[in-house]
């Protein structure tokens, strides 16, 4: 009773069922968690095969031979034998002889009872390593016949086998059995294939046996770094593969299903057949229920193909194929004539023998023929003469052997069929220089003009980084839609290719509509992972949630700005994550960025695609701002790459070598802008203090402080602007000590003894008149012995220069100069320094002299302070103190980030502002605990009865404080304060070696102290030892040994303290005599002796080495951390209170009150930019740097070239000896006159560099050297003083006085010289603007002369492009030497003549639009208007007029001259000027200087700037309507730059400089022939 009864026997048989049930359950579960990739059950159902269902004998069943030998084999007449018919799936009757494929074959599922099991999975190569395990399944040949067939074929592709989107189909087909190939053929067969499926995600098709060619394309997959990377699908019939019953579905053995079959390639019953390849992917066994029968797969390869050429189509244009023919035979040629029906390319590889031997040699004896398609268009094709079909036909003899006629004779029509398509045919041969690979793209852009598409072979070049073929072989014929542009642009830029970017912009992608806000963050979402960057945006994206969502988190720009102000450390906030842009994003989508450019910089470099970035930065609009931005992106990036778990060192090295290389672009620009406009202050300065409103609305000041820019911080502009930042309005020249009196008295010292600069007059003023009668605001002999220029400078465009406002300067009024004087930084700095020093010495005396006894006081019953307790020296402390709380706030808010963490961060980051806080905590905090009066506030010392007052510990620290702090004073002197630095680097040092000198202390110091004191411990009742003891004795007193302190006699003390418990009669002598104190005694002096070894010896001198590398490292950077801290100093000083310390309290109360009193008036501050003329202002800073930033390329590229040039860098010294001899030749030929009457030849610069070689020692005609001076002499040089001194003077008959060569220039004397006076009657008699009128007497030369004419204000400028020119007797001095004419001549004003002209050039095209090229190089053309008073052409310009910028003068002049703007009616002029706005933007200024003009005369010549517009599309400047203003239609037009041109004044080396710049043919290779000779060149 006590057991459980048993189960009735129907109880026992369900359970029995039901864990039969479950163990099924169970089973089928490991079953599918154990299947491959592809999904069993689903190609079980969907994925037929073809099976025989009746067995008759087919009659010509014969011996063959087999493993065992010769023996007769009956077969069915589907080719195999009855046991290889599927048990129970077919009938057999020995009377029935009728057997046909339609009615005999049936299809048949894997999960058919009758079937096999199923003959899909993954093969087991058993001879390989099993690491390879490819997907099969086997296939009916009939199923992409049918649409749902082809579906699920395509869904097994994508769905199960999860193969990647091809980008192109390469089918390789040939011999199917071993042949001989050439060894380098076969080589660069594999190499090219290969690289080219890898380079573009191709999918590789082949006959996947491993025989023949197929072989070949396994090996080349394998025998690469690719590996399994490349899809490589094997297409072979089934009933031809050897060992295919070890692909079937059973184990007969053990009657299971095998998801992975074992596979052997190394025997077979039958010797018929081929064994499948181990190095291909994937397998499709196509089966049409036959066995042993050849090419049934040829069919279904070809649909296969077509149909996902189909499905990956993109727009009407079907994914691009080429099929390779590698020997092979007839089935091959069948192959290629399919592949060429279907309009797909083929590629034969000649010498592989066989079909292609014979393809190629019929295609070498083939002629192209014109001809016509079915719909009537124009093509090329091939055609065969009798004699070459002939030949044709015995060479196809000799090939194939064992072809019949009739097989030949297809052979041969199928050849014709291939040549009616010639573009599609293409013959690779063995000695073809091109790499396969480039081969295949060549073949692929050659077909796809024919029909398919031109894009397409676009990809495939991109994919391949092919930009040369894409020029020459696809953007001639190509005619892109915008779309497709913007397409191409972005498969460009995701795969990094920035030649490609470089290309489509030059083709007129516009950037702008290009990069709208959804295009950006679709590109961001397209980053690689591999970047830095990539899990920074994830956890920006998830935003705590769950890291598992890789990839599912769409980026938005709204996690590019948060990570922007990560980067930068919230200097600025991002529009996109402004609460505006989060809230409207949907309205932000198609909305185009104002600097596209900028912003692909940013992502350029968040990508870590460093030419892309530079290639995006060179278009950029600021490049200065977006350099130094990208600067600190990298180096972000760098240091998260080096605190990363998988740091990678060189992307990390790459990193801050790119980051260093745009802080130097960026600072390369700004010297340029600093160089070019070094007379122009207010240019460079708008530079510098322009806000950029899509930054942060910072300038570049800001934005170098918060990316840590030092090289940009120390850049001679920067510093400049600090400087004048420094000084405010005081005078540069006058010493400090000057400044320093003049602060020493309070109200008098400013006025009368500090100097100022000028400032600019109110408007009100500019029309009085001065003392003397002249009009304007004269200089002062202050002014003019300073060297101060009156008003501003012109800087004109070409794209390059710009006008700045012109006012006149006048001295300070004396309430102004006490202003001036203290809001000067510098002022503020010397009052701050003097009532520091005096805080410190009165804080001194207080803490030395007059600090009340706090005890003393107590202990009479003083328990309280009042204020009347506290001495003026405590007051005064108190004062000061509390007035740095209200400098230290200021300071926390004036940092660069919007952020108060960030500030705060900021802030603290720097040591001295950690000292004020500690400073002002620590006094501040004494001063409360003394008001107290309390012993509770008194420090008890352990065993005495005296107590230490907390408020004089507390002062004693604040004192040591504000001490240290004294070192920032240093900071700014320039010897000082580098040795800072070095301080600071030092203390860095020491930290480190504190702990590494540590072990060697604390190893030394307790196993001293346990051997002095072996029984004596802290509970030994007789033990003198305390803490503080024991501490001192292990720490303290080795460290004193460092320097020299050994106290042998407290030492020795020790010993007998610790070895004479108990003992009497015990000193150091028996402790040695003793066993075990002698051990200890000798112990510790061997200790002591090794440890000041390796401590005074090994470690000090290793400090010191560490110091002096640090020493090394700060000296050769010295300057520029010492005007980074002056930088810092600075900014600081410049929101200084201008009242001292600890009157700046008041400063501050009222700062505060004005405040609030705006906030409660609701008149606050609008940080936003308000500036009416920003956009105008913008726009200008935008050119000056775009000039800046082409003309520091050009000048790097030519320093890079030169000096990255091997023959540069090995025979310096011979190009220094041959500028030598340059210099010789030039000084003969300058000192020897012509003869009367005799014309001096040219000299050309080929000839005489050739010569000047010759004559060197070390000259060979094939040196590199030669080379490299032949190239610098390739432009001609500028020849002044040609036309300059030809006669009669031009609209006169005056003659110049006749000049020899040697006579030309100022510094010959020539007491001969008596030019003639001339100035044309209508340059005398005018009057206005236009001329001038004025006395010479008022004019200011080598400045911008501010005049009033008739009731107006005009600037002029009077300043020269060369520089300062001399004044003789009040006149200018013609710069360039003399020219026999003195007065103005036929020139409106005395001195330069400022003019402007416009080289608007396009590539000149033949009519079929191709452009033209002569020598390799292409050719220019450009607008030339004819001069009919000098009888040339010349390039339309003219003067600039007063008040005019050199961009409107350009605009103007062309527009007269060249489009004849003025004559036209109003809309038509709106229309002109609206094109001349959109197209003349971007220029480059290809010279500014001296122009050689016959009206030149010694007092007033023409110097001009010439600015080249390029259309390099030929459609920008077509729409032109070119037309004379004052003459017929024919004095205007465009004109080939192919001959040598005979241009007016030095327009022809203008001309050239273009050429030289556009790279384009140069055909002015000889100098014109003059009537005078040349005295002096230039270039």
């Amino acid at each position: 009773d006590n057991y459980p009864r048993r189960d009735p026997p129907k109880r026992r048989k369900k359970r029995r069922k039901r864990i039969r049930r479950e163990l099924q359950s169970a089973l089928q579960i490991f079953n599918l968690n154990h299947m491959p990739k592809t999904d069993q059950p689903w190609i079980q159902q969907h994925i037929p095969y073809k099976v025989c269902k009746k067995y008759v004998k087919d009659p010509k069943s014969k011996v063959e031979d087999t493993d065992a030998g010769r023996k007769y084999i009956e077969r069915c007449c589907c080719g195999a034998e009855e046991y290889e018919h599927e048990t129970g799936s077919f009938s057999k009757n020995p009377d029935d002889t009728v057997w046909s494929k339609e009615n005999d074959i049936r299809i048949a599922y894997s999960n058919d009872e009758k079937g096999s099991g199923g003959c899909f999975g993954k093969i087991k190569f058993v001879e390989e390593d099993g690491t390879h395990q490819p997907d099969f399944v086997r296939v009916s040949d009939d199923m992409l016949k049918r649409k749902s067939g082809a579906r699920k074929v395509m869904e097994l592709l994508e769905s199960k086998w999860r193969l990647p989107r091809p980008n192109l189909i390469i089918s390789v087909t040939g011999g199917a059995g071993d042949f001989h190939c050439p060894p380098e053929l076969e080589k660069r067969f594999m190499r090219g294939l290969a690289k080219a499926a890898k380079s573009t995600n191709a999918w590789i098709f082949s006959g996947g046996t491993n025989t023949g060619v197929m072989k070949l394309v396994g090996e080349a997959v394998r025998g690469t770094s690719f590996g399994s990377q490349i899809v490589t699908i094997g297409i072979a019939t089934w009933g031809i593969v050897k060992n295919r019953e070890q692909l079937t579905g059973l184990d007969r053995q053990n009657n299971r299903r095998r998801p992975i079959r074992d596979y052997k390639t190394k025997s077979d019953r039958m010797r018929r057949g081929a064994f499948l390849d181990a190095n291909h992917t994937h397998f499709l066994l196509v089966d049409d229920g036959t066995q042993y029968q050849f090419g049934r797969e040829i069919t279904f390869r070809a649909l296969l193909e077509q149909i996902i050429s189909e499905r990956y189509r993109e727009g009407q244009f079907n994914l691009p194929q080429i099929c390779i023919l590698m020997e092979g035979g007839p089935n091959s040629m069948q192959t290629l004539v399919e592949t060429i029906r279907l309009g797909n390319c083929c590629l034969v590889i000649a010498g592989s023998g066989r079909c292609a031997d014979v393809i190629a040699e019929a295609y070498k004896l083939s002629t192209t023929e014109e001809a016509f398609n079915e719909s009537g268009e124009p093509m090329k094709i091939r055609v065969l003469s009798d004699n070459a079909s002939d030949e044709v036909m015995n060479i196809i003899s000799k090939k194939n052997p064992r072809l019949s006629s009739e097989e030949k004779e297809k052979f041969f029509l199928q050849i014709l069929e291939l040549f009616k398509h010639d573009q599609l045919l293409n013959i690779y041969e063995l000695n073809d220089s091109r790499e396969f690979d480039l081969q295949i793209l060549s073949a692929l852009i050659r077909g796809n003009k024919e029909g398919s598409s031109s894009i397409a072979s676009m990809k495939l070049a991109i994919t391949w980084d092919r930009p040369n073929l894409a020029q020459s072989m696809i953007l001639p014929s190509a005619n892109f839609s915008e779309q497709e542009k913007y397409d191409l642009l972005r498969i460009a830029i995701n795969n990094d290719k920035h030649v490609f970017i470089q290309m489509m912009l030059d083709q007129g992608v516009d950037l702008k509509h290009f990069l709208t806000h959804s295009m950006l963050a679709s590109l961001y979402n397209e980053i690689d992972s591999s970047v830095v960057c990539f899990k920074k945006l994830q956890k920006l994206c998830y935003a705590g949630d769950s890291p598992q969502k890789v990839g599912k988190v769409t980026l938005t720009l709204v996690h590019i700005g948060r990570l922007l102000e990560e980067i930068l450390e919230g200097t600025f906030q991002s529009m996109f994550n402004s609460r505006e842009y989060i809230c409207h994003q949907d309205d932000y989508k198609n909305r185009p960025f104002e600097n596209p450019y900028d912003v692909m910089v940013f992502f350029a470099v968040f990508v870590e695609s460093r030419e892309m970035a530079k290639l995006f930065w060179s278009r950029s609009r600021t490049p200065i701002a977006t350099g130094l931005i990208a600067c600190k992106i990298l180096r972000y990036l760098a240091e998260t790459q080096r605190t990363s778990s998988k740091r990678d060192e060189e992307n990390e090295k790459d990193l801050l070598e790119c980051a260093d290389e745009f802080e130097t672009l960026a600072t390369g620009v700004m010297n340029r802008v600093y160089k070019d406009r070094n007379n122009q202050k207010e240019l460079w300065e708008e530079v510098l203090t322009i806000k950029h409103k899509h930054m942060g609305n910072l300038d570049l000041l800001q934005l170098a402080s918060s990316t840590s820019a030092i090289k940009f911080i120390a850049q001679g502009a920067v510093q400049t602007k600090l400087t004048d930042m420094w000084l405010g309005q005081l005078h540069a020249a006058q010493h400090w000590s000057r400044i320093m009196l003049a602060g020493l008295i309070p109200i008098l010292g400013p006025i009368f003894i500090a100097r100022y600069e000028m400032i600019k007059s109110d408007p009100e003023t500019e029309n009085k008149t001065s003392a003397d009668g002249r009009q304007g605001t004269e200089m002062s002999l202050n002014e003019m012995e300073n060297g101060k220029e009156v008003g501003g400078e012109v800087e004109t465009d070409g794209a390059n220069e710009y006008p700045a406002e012109f006012t006149h300067k006048r001295k300070l009024r004396n309430l102004e100069k006490l202003y001036c004087f203290y809001r000067a930084p510098l002022v503020k700095f010397q009052y701050y320094v003097i009532m520091y020093l005096a805080f410190i010495f009165t804080f001194a005396y207080t803490l030395v002299l007059a600090l009340p006894n706090a005890r003393d006081e107590y202990a009479q019953g003083k328990t309280t302070w009042t204020v009347g307790r506290y001495s003026s020296p405590e007051i005064f402390l108190l004062l000061y103190v509390i007035s740095t709380i209200p400098i230290e706030i200021q300071q926390i808010w004036d940092q660069v980030p919007k952020t108060t963490r960030m500030k705060l961060f900021i802030y603290f980051s720097d040591l001295f502002n950690v000292l004020d806080i500690l400073g002002i905590v620590s006094f501040i905090g004494g001063f409360i605990i003394k008001s107290q009066g309390s012993p509770d506030f008194v420090i008890p010392t352990n065993g005495h009865p005296d107590y230490t007052n907390a408020y004089h510990l507390l002062m004693i620290l604040s004192f040591l404080m504000y001490c240290v702090r004294l070192i920032q004073m240093f900071r700014m002197n320039s010897k000082m304060g580098p040795k800072i630095i070095m301080i600071g680097k030092m203390m860095i040092d020491l930290f480190f070696f504190i702990f590494l000198m540590a072990i060697f202390l604390l190893s030394y110091g307790v196993c001293a102290q346990a051997l002095m004191n072996p029984n004596q411990g802290l509970n030994d009742p007789d033990s003198t030892k305390t803490n503080g003891t024991i501490i001192w004795d292990v720490v303290f007193r080795p460290y004193l040994h460092v320097f020299g302190e050994l106290d042998l006699d407290g030492m020795y003390a020790e010993l007998e303290q610790g070895h004479c418990t108990g003992v009497t009669d015990c000193d150091i002598t028996s402790i040695v005599h003793d066993s075990t104190g002698q051990i200890h005694y000798y112990l510790v002096l061997l200790l002591m002796f090794m440890y000041l070894l390796f401590v005074n010896i090994l470690l000090i001198n290793l400090l010191i080495a560490i110091f002096s590398k640090s020493y090394e490292d700060i000296q050769a950077d010295s300057d520029i951390l010492w005007k980074v801290q002056r930088s810092e100093m600075i900014h600081e000083y410049k929101d200084y209170p201008v009242v001292p310390q600890p009157l700046s309290v008041v400063y501050h109360l009222c700062t505060f009150l004005l405040f609030l009193g705006r906030k409660c008036l609701g008149c606050c501050n609008n940080e936003e930019i308000e500036d009416e003329e920003y956009e105008s202002k913008a726009y200008r800073v935008s050119m000056i740097e775009a000039e800046s930033r082409e003309d520091y390329q050009n000048k790097k590229e030519d320093e890079e070239e030169m000096t990255n040039s091997a023959a540069y860098r090995g025979l310096k010294s011979e190009l220094d000896a041959i500028k030598a001899l340059v210099r010789q030749s030039a000084i003969t030929t300058s000192s020897t006159p012509s003869p009367p009457g005799k014309q001096t030849p040219q000299p050309n610069p080929a000839t005489d560099t050739t010569k000047l070689l010759a004559a060197f020692p070390g000259y060979r005609k094939d040196s590199k050297a030669t080379e490299l001076i032949k190239r610098l002499t390739k432009i001609k040089p500028l020849r002044v003083h040609v036309d300059s001194r030809t006669s009669p003077y031009p609209g006169s008959s005056v003659d110049r006085f006749s000049l020899s060569d040697d006579k030309v220039s100022w510094l010959v004397r020539y007491r001969g010289y008596k030019p003639v006076q001339y100035t044309a009657p209508e340059i005398a008699n005018q009057t206005g603007d236009l001329v001038d009128t004025e006395e010479i007497t008022n004019i200011k030369f080598n400045k911008v002369n501010c005049t009033m004419v008739e009731g107006k204000r005009w600037t002029i400028d009077r300043t020269s492009y060369h520089g300062e020119y001399n004044l003789v007797n009040g006149f200018p001095q013609n710069p360039k030497g003399r020219t026999g004419v003195v007065g103005r001549g036929c020139l409106a004003r005395w001195g330069p003549n400022k003019a402007a002209d416009t080289v608007v050039t396009r590539w000149h095209r033949d009519a079929q639009g191709e452009i033209v090229k002569m020598e390799g190089l292409p050719v220019l053309e450009f607008v030339a208007i004819y001069r009919p008073n000098f009888s040339q052409w010349a390039i339309p310009g003219g003067r600039v007029k007063p008040n005019e910028r050199v961009f409107e003068t350009i605009k103007r002049e062309f527009s007269e001259e060249a489009l004849s703007n003025l004559s036209r009616p109003p809309p038509e002029q709106q229309h002109i000027s609206e094109m001349m706005a959109e197209h003349f933007r971007l220029g480059i200024t290809v010279y500014k200087g001296y122009v050689d003009d016959p009206r030149n005369t010694d007092n007033a010549w023409i110097e001009t700037i010439a600015v080249n517009y390029h259309d390099s599309t030929g459609k920008s400047f077509s729409n032109f309507p070119l037309k004379r203003g004052d003459e017929s239609g024919s004095g205007v037009q465009w004109k080939p730059i192919d001959q040598n041109l005979d241009l007016f004044a030095n327009h022809e080396w203008i001309i050239e400089k273009v050429c030289y710049h556009r790279d384009a043919y140069n055909p002015i290779k000889e100098p014109k022939r003059r009537n005078t000779q040349v005295w002096m060149t230039q270039t």
